[in-house]
């Protein structure tokens, strides 16, 4: 897969644009544009505070614009996939990225197997360890789950997991998760399962992908970058006798079009000024400039062709809008002015 070029958009699923039509309109909308890939995020708790500086669904404006009497929403990622499943046709859906630690493996291998079922196999599996607690995020608290361990709970569960999908009779021991031997169907339609691509770029994270990814989704990286940042991950899985598995690159990355730079710059930069608040400490203000796609369509040709050189094959782009209306109109401006150059 991702052996083109290929570009996905982060739907509409948290702050005060979400809603079901909105994630209905916008999805059916990027299928019609021949976009490859919608994607959705995860989070189980969200609050004012999050909208307003971890701003991955429409813009700061919008959070604004809302007031201070609106409920935070953010609507379930794994839910989300099975609804975009039954709405849409032949566009890829994608998480971007599911935080294992503090789900339940088994349920959540179950819930997987059968998204890709209902999609008919279209299914990419992000996967991370969830976020920070730096960056506001409760959820480990919530949800009663240690931090301490995540990165070798992650390694424990994915284990089980391809246990489950791919065997006929699974049982699993392991130091976070164990079940005897039973059944589990359906199996996924992707064999030997959804591809799995692994969110973050830190070393342990691009261990686990190291071990068990087919593609690697990380942010904040420069193009520049990249060419060195890929041959550690090949390095890393020279461990695991994968030294030859061909990843899958991409980035997860803002993005701001317009019929000129002028533009793109003034409906992107409120957002962007406070990202640096609400994400790891790698979203520096340099960082965030220095990957993003902010301008003209001439421009971000220009800038995805050196991603393009750097290895990175996939795009999941955060778009920053300020209403549905007008992500429907950035997604068209890119359709027609970007992907061309790519085809």
């Amino acid at each position: 897969m991702a052996k083109r070029v290929e570009f996905g958009i982060r739907l509409p699923v948290a702050g005060p644009l979400a809603s079901v039509e909105a994630v209905r309109s916008v999805s059916q909308w990027a299928e019609e544009l021949s976009f490859d890939c919608l994607w959705v995020h995860d989070f189980i708790a969200w609050t004012k505070f999050q909208d307003r500086t971890h701003v991955s669904c429409g813009s700061l404006e919008a959070v604004e614009a809302a007031g201070e009497n609106y409920p935070p929403v953010f609507m379930e990622s794994l839910t989300n996939l099975a609804f975009l499943a039954g709405i849409t046709s032949s566009i890829r859906i994608g998480v971007a990225v599911l935080c294992l630690p503090y789900r339940n493996p088994v349920v959540a291998a179950k819930q997987v197997a059968n998204i890709d079922v209902l999609s008919n196999g279209r299914l990419i599996l992000g996967v991370g360890v969830g976020a920070a607690k730096s960056t506001h995020n409760v959820d480990f608290e919530v949800l009663g789950v240690p931090r301490t361990d995540k990165y070798a709970r992650t390694k424990d569960y994915l284990r089980a997991m391809t246990h489950i999908w791919t065997d006929d009779h699974p049982s699993y021991e392991g130091d976070f998760v164990r079940f005897p031997e039973t059944e589990f169907a359906p199996k996924p339609v992707q064999k030997p399962y959804p591809p799995i691509w692994i969110g973050g770029g830190g070393p342990k994270s691009v261990d686990i992908a190291a071990e068990f990814a087919s593609g690697w989704l990380p942010p904040w990286i420069s193009p520049d970058q990249y060419p060195a940042r890929i041959a550690e991950l090949h390095e890393a899985a020279k461990q695991y006798d994968r030294q030859d598995v061909d990843f899958d690159i991409g980035t997860e990355v803002y993005v701001s079009i317009g019929e000129t730079s002028e533009q793109a710059q003034r409906q992107a930069v409120h957002t962007l000024s406070v990202l640096s608040e609400g994400f790891a400490d790698d979203a520096t203000p340099e960082a965030i400039q220095a990957a993003g796609l902010i301008g003209s369509p001439e421009e971000i040709v220009e800038k995805l062709k050196r991603y393009v050189d750097g290895g990175v094959m996939h795009y999941e782009m955060k778009f920053i809008y300020q209403s549905i209306d007008h992500y429907h109109e950035q997604l068209e401006l890119f359709a027609k002015q970007v992907i061309p150059a790519f085809r």
